[in-house]
């Protein structure tokens, strides 16, 4: 005879069950057997003892046992069976000394299915046990393209190197992310001990994270990888209970932005970031001085990235005065990140710019470190909303300069220098390539890396007989530096014809500028909502812009001033289509207008371009360290990032 803890056991069986059949949902605990009844091929792997979490047990191996128990395992037999009688004689065992024996288990799709101790599972879920011990065969289906399916060989490397089956992600790419959080980019394999602390870091985590506010559709791993991402996985050791729910409060609108999948917020135009009423100036108030860093992972002497920006610091504080007081950082890769900040911090810093995609990673953290001080790092779809990032719109000067090289140049073949594969870049040779059809329609234009390991440019020019070539932008107007722009091969004289160019410092002086006006905080909302905002200003902001030498025929000349009108003024799109890719395929039909965004993360070329985008294992160590972190190519080279 069953006692009163099988009775209450039953009656929240009972209970679930009339809820389930009001829903129209089967009543009973699922059944493996039917869900794998359409697959023919599995494969069988032995795991041997394992623990598991008692939420990861979702059914039974076969159907005879699946009407005895429901979805959550309470049991549903009368009182009077031998059934009751046995699971009351297991529940008091429990209590007395514990329930030792280890179950036996399949696991699929890191889900796991009983096939001995469904009565040991019961009691454990009654009393609120969170795991127990099994003995686990794996079944493996066959690899698809279903997502399901895809996500689970993911997890299938992720276990491989962490035996750890209690992180579940659904989407694709989750684990592989998690896996280098943990691990870095060289995995090794996972010992007892540190999968034992890593468990009961998880286990504090998701105990602060459910008891907080955020606590909604964002599933618990989602957010700890969120976090992870900004803190680092150390941080999960070290911080208390009260100082991860300080974090998770800093950090809301970066979980918000998981969770609604929200793209970056594309600011294309300077007067999107204005004022836009008298009351948004009285609300969001001017800010009479303003201090300014600027982190460098390099020296102006050493790198000419560095040198422009520096410019681009020296010409904005000129021309803001005493309005604003800025410093630079330099070799940032080299110095400790953490206490640069702080010692930032105790001297009134209350902007912060990193220039390089390189820092990134230590921007974030510090952005979550300081919710008070603004931090911008120069990269592009960056989704963190408690930071906002930065990078010249280049595509429309190129289409430009496509032109030119296209009216010039008096072969068929015209040459493309690109340096990373990161995001924007593809827009810029497609623009290029479309710029040179406009005026040439004949022309081919041969993409070359010059960070892909072995490139030797100049002979690959040669031998294709090519004489006009779209070398690097120029990183200020006045910078003298060989194969930048377009230039034209003259025997073994380059000559420069015209070139695109930034001008960091109006980019700097105007961002400057939206914080001392106050219209910087207009965006404050759309950033609490879980958004990101990247700055992406083209030819009609000033911060890119194209110069043509005397060079240049007056009639191109000419054309392109037109050009460049209207583009300023949107009456002229380059991608206007129709526009098909390299295999025949069409991109962009007649009349469609692509977004911003849709531009930004091209992953594919035009049909007048030959070349590729290199995968990231061709490419040298330097550039792979920033296409890991930029590129817009997976490391297959399928998809965008």
């Amino acid at each position: 005879m069953a006692d009163t803890t099988y009775q209450q056991a039953h009656k929240l069986g009972l209970k679930e069950m009339k809820v389930r059949m009001a829903k129209h949902e089967d009543p009973y605990l699922p059944s493996l057997e039917e869900t794998l009844s359409h697959m023919s091929s599995l494969s069988e792997e032995d795991l041997g003892s394992v623990r598991i979490d008692i939420d990861q047990i979702v059914g039974t191996r076969s159907t005879a046992r699946r009407e005895a128990f429901s979805p959550s395992f309470y049991p549903l037999l009368e009182d009077n069976s031998e059934f009751a009688a046995k699971w009351s004689a297991l529940a008091k065992s429990h209590l007395k000394e514990g329930i030792r024996d280890a179950i036996v288990a399949v696991e699929y799709l890191n889900r796991f299915y009983v096939v001995e101790g469904h009565k040991r599972v019961s009691v454990l879920r009654y009393f609120g046990a969170t795991t127990v011990h099994a003995e686990v065969k794996r079944l493996l289906p066959p690899r698809s393209d279903e997502t399901e399916i895809a996500v689970y060989y993911e997890f299938l490397d992720f276990y491989k190197t962490t035996h750890i089956n209690y992180i579940r992600f659904s989407r694709l790419g989750a684990y592989p992310s998690m896996l280098k959080l943990l691990c870095g980019d060289e995995p090794t394999a996972w010992d007892e001990d540190r999968r034992r602390g890593f468990y009961a870091d998880v286990v504090r985590f998701r105990k602060v994270y459910a008891g907080s506010a955020l606590s909604g559709s964002l599933t618990q791993d989602e957010a700890l990888m969120r976090y992870m991402e900004i803190f680092g996985a150390e941080s999960l050791s070290s911080r208390s209970p009260a100082e991860l729910k300080a974090d998770l409060a800093v950090i809301a609108p970066e979980l918000k932005s998981v969770e609604n999948e929200s793209e970056p917020v594309l600011v294309t135009d300077p007067a999107e970031a204005q004022p836009r009423s008298i009351i948004s100036r009285i609300v969001h108030p001017s800010v009479k001085m303003l201090k300014a860093a600027f982190l460098h992972d390099k020296d102006p002497e050493n790198s000419y990235w560095t040198y422009a920006h520096e410019q681009g610091r020296l010409a904005a504080q000129q021309a803001l005065g005493e309005r604003v007081e800025t410093q630079s950082v330099f070799n940032m890769l080299e110095q400790d990140f953490d206490t640069v900040i702080k010692e930032l911090a105790e001297k009134g810093v209350d902007m912060v710019f990193s220039t390089t995609p390189r820092l990134l990673k230590n921007t974030l953290s510090a952005a979550a470190a300081l919710p008070n001080v603004r931090f911008l790092n120069c990269s592009l779809n960056v989704s963190h909303p408690i930071l906002r990032c930065y990078y010249p719109r280049m595509y429309e000067a190129k289409f430009l300069t496509g032109v030119i090289a296209g009216a010039l140049s008096e072969k068929r073949n015209i040459g493309y220098i690109c340096d990373y594969p990161i995001y924007s870049m593809p827009a810029s040779i497609n623009a290029f390539a479309l710029g040179v059809r406009m005026v040439n329609p004949r022309a081919r234009v041969l993409l070359e890396w010059s960070t892909v390991q072995g490139a030797d440019i100049d002979r690959f020019f040669d031998e294709y007989g090519v004489t006009a070539v779209s070398g690097q932008d120029r990183l200020i107007r006045d910078e003298r530096r060989d194969k930048t722009g377009v230039f034209l091969w003259q025997g073994k004289r380059q000559v420069n014809v015209a070139s695109s160019f930034w001008d960091w410092g109006t980019f700097y002086r105007k961002i400057l500028e939206s914080v001392l006006d106050g219209s910087w905080d207009e965006f404050k909302s759309t950033s609490d909502a879980g958004q990101t905002i990247n700055y992406w200003w083209g030819l009609s902001s000033g911060v890119v812009d194209v110069h043509l030498s005397d060079r240049v025929p007056a009639e191109t000349a000419r054309l392109v001033r037109l050009l460049r009108e209207s583009i300023m003024n949107g009456s002229f799109r380059p991608f206007d289509g129709p526009i098909h890719d390299q295999r025949g395929e069409l991109r962009i039909a007649e009349g469609e207008i692509l977004s911003p965004h849709q531009i930004l993360v091209m992953d594919w070329l035009v049909e007048n371009v030959e070349g590729e985008i290199p995968k990231i294992e061709q490419l040298t160590p330097p550039a792979q360290e920033l296409v890991k972190i930029q590129g817009v190519l997976k490391d297959d080279g399928d998809k965008a990032q």
